[in-house]
């Protein structure tokens, strides 16, 4: 009977097991995790400071909503996909500086591109009138946060220079009109005038300090209607800032003429 020869496979070698590494060294597992909590310490701080910032209040423009050393987080992300909105507390880069420093300002927007705008300077107390967009009618601003009577109607001494007192300005797309809420003691766009959309450089949302007004800012300004709207003389240019001729003033006053010769009534002596 023929027989086969079975074959075998030769035995591979089994490797040596391997030897355990040595244990790190405690001093070097502590710097290594040290390095790593103050690389994302960075990065947070990176982070942190690229969207807030904050802000300490110098002076008394702003009260009583904010008192001279309040500090507040302002939002430098707020207007990266949109735009200030009435009644924001913005941190701004002046246009001209009231003095001789070079601090950012905190100011209240109240006037938006588009808009037409008026402080009513004859009133007591004064009355900042808006017509929001330039069409429709016009609204008085109502703001309870003003800490007193507002008396102050400065003229503006530069020329070109954006007035709204006492005759209508309109506020030309990218441009604001900003005042502090302390109106008889703050330099805004009265002085100033307006500020351009690239000077607005932070929102203010919150006070950190002192600890005891910990907390938002408080409600803004509503609008109240005053009137119907009423058809607007012919405007002139200054300093590339569209101006009209006839105060608002006159225009009730030529309003309430008409309507008394309507009447029939006697002319006042």
């Amino acid at each position: 009977m023929e027989q086969h020869a079975v074959s075998t496979p030769p035995e591979v070698p089994t490797p040596p097991a391997a030897e355990p590494s040595p244990p790190a060294a405690p001093g070097n597992a502590w710097v290594r995790d040290l390095l790593e909590v103050l690389l994302v310490a960075v990065v947070l701080y990176a982070l942190i400071w690229t969207c807030i910032e904050t802000v300490r209040v110098d002076g008394d423009s702003m009260q009583n909503t904010l008192q001279n050393g309040d500090f507040l987080i302002a939002s430098k992300i707020s207007y990266f996909f949109g735009n200030p909105a009435r009644g924001d507390i913005v941190i701004l880069n002046p246009p001209h500086q009231c003095d001789a420093t070079t601090a950012d300002y905190v100011k209240r927007v109240v006037g938006l591109p588009g808009d037409d705008i008026e402080i009513d300077a004859d009133t007591n107390p004064a009355q900042l009138l808006v017509q929001p967009g330039g069409t429709g009618p016009w609204d008085r601003v109502a703001e309870p946060f003003l800490p007193n009577a507002w008396e102050q109607g400065p003229e503006f001494p530069g020329a070109g220079t954006a007035d709204a007192v006492n005759q209508m300005l309109h506020i030309p797309a990218g441009d604001y009109f900003v005042m502090g809420d302390n109106r008889n003691e703050s330099c805004d766009s009265r002085f100033f005038g307006l500020v351009s959309r690239n000077r607005i450089l932070a929102k203010a949302i919150l006070r950190i300090w002192p600890l005891s007004s910990f907390g938002g800012l408080g409600a803004g300004p509503t609008l109240v209607t005053t009137s119907t709207p009423t058809p607007l003389p012919a405007g002139y240019s200054v300093g590339g800032l569209v101006l009209v001729a006839a105060p608002l003033r006159r225009r009730r006053r030529l309003a309430r003429e008409l309507a008394r010769l309507s009447r029939g009534d006697p002319s006042p002596t």
